[in-house]
């Protein structure tokens, strides 16, 4: 937790699955919707109890945070200077300890794609400039040994 009442690792944006423009009210409908879902009254399984009241302590802490102006625009700062901090460490050091958007150490679809393509291509160039290098020197044999007959 942070001086400001709030957990700094945690969007809570995401958690009631509401965007960053969202309104007030958007915001209390969200909550309430989930609550309504997920409430630890309405499960009989005390494992899954334990998860309803973890999940509702969560939505409980991000309703706190952003149904208060306040705290909202303190924990939109945040937000921001989180990113701006993530980008620019990014920026000039490469990927960060939290990836993108704390992935927890997993690269996305798109990553391993983009990954996979560029070895595909590099690859290809490799099996090109090679091939050529092999001809080059076949042709460059070839050329001497027709001199070289040549009295």
């Amino acid at each position: 937790m942070s001086a400001n009442g709030f957990d700094p690792t945690l969007d809570y944006y995401q958690v009631l699955g509401v965007p960053v423009t969202a309104t007030a009210e958007e915001i209390r409908h969200a909550y309430r919707e989930l609550m309504r879902r997920c409430h630890p009254d309405r499960v009989r399984d005390p494992d899954q109890r334990r998860i309803a009241e973890e999940r509702a302590k969560l939505l409980n802490a991000a309703y706190a945070v952003l149904s208060d102006p306040v705290q909202r625009r303190a924990y939109d700062e945040q937000l921001r200077q989180r990113a701006v901090a993530e980008f620019l460490f990014q920026r000039y050091t490469g990927p960060g300890p939290t990836g993108t958007r704390m992935m927890s150490g997993r690269r996305s679809r798109a990553s391993l794609t983009y990954d996979l393509a560029a070895f595909v291509q590099l690859l290809a160039v490799t099996v090109i400039f090679v091939a050529a290098l092999v001809l080059l020197l076949l042709a460059s044999s070839a050329v001497s040994q027709l001199f070289a007959a040549v009295p």
